[in-house]
């Protein structure tokens, strides 16, 4: 069961109701799961940075050299934990031994709250760093 809660009424409600399904199953010997998360990025939102992540492709450079969206998308999530005292990121050695791997924080987990700092983080960054970003 998968419920969206937007509100602290709306949340109370639900609640209760979940409640009455929840002691039925448990006194009748069930083992229940409930989990409780921050709402995922939306499509519109996911669309959105990516677009501008493709327009920083297209016009910045960064050490000397142009660089794909998703070498962009890599550095500019990087550079937005890093921004919010949050760097997750760590360079690994890879698994035949002969170079590096990046790991770090996909934008496929962030919650609506993060992709909305990121997208925000991504235009700042492009008006300082003299990128155009269009609608």
């Amino acid at each position: 069961m998968l419920i969206q809660i937007h509100n602290s009424k709306q949340g109370v409600s639900q609640m209760r109701q979940l409640w009455s399904t929840m002691k039925e199953a448990l006194d009748g010997g069930a083992a229940l799961v409930v989990s409780v998360k921050l709402q995922s990025r939306s499509v519109e939102q996911n669309s959105m940075f990516h677009s501008i992540i493709s327009q920083v492709s297209a016009q910045a450079e960064h050490a000397g050299s142009k660089w794909d969206a998703e070498s962009w998308k890599r550095l500019l999530v990087d550079a937005y934990f890093a921004e919010k005292g949050e760097r997750v990121g760590r360079v690994v050695p890879n698994l035949t031994g002969d170079g590096i791997v990046q790991l770090g924080e996909q934008t496929r987990k962030f919650t609506k709250l993060q992709a909305s700092e990121f997208t925000e983080f991504c235009m700042a960054w492009a008006a300082q760093n003299g990128v155009t970003i269009n609608d």
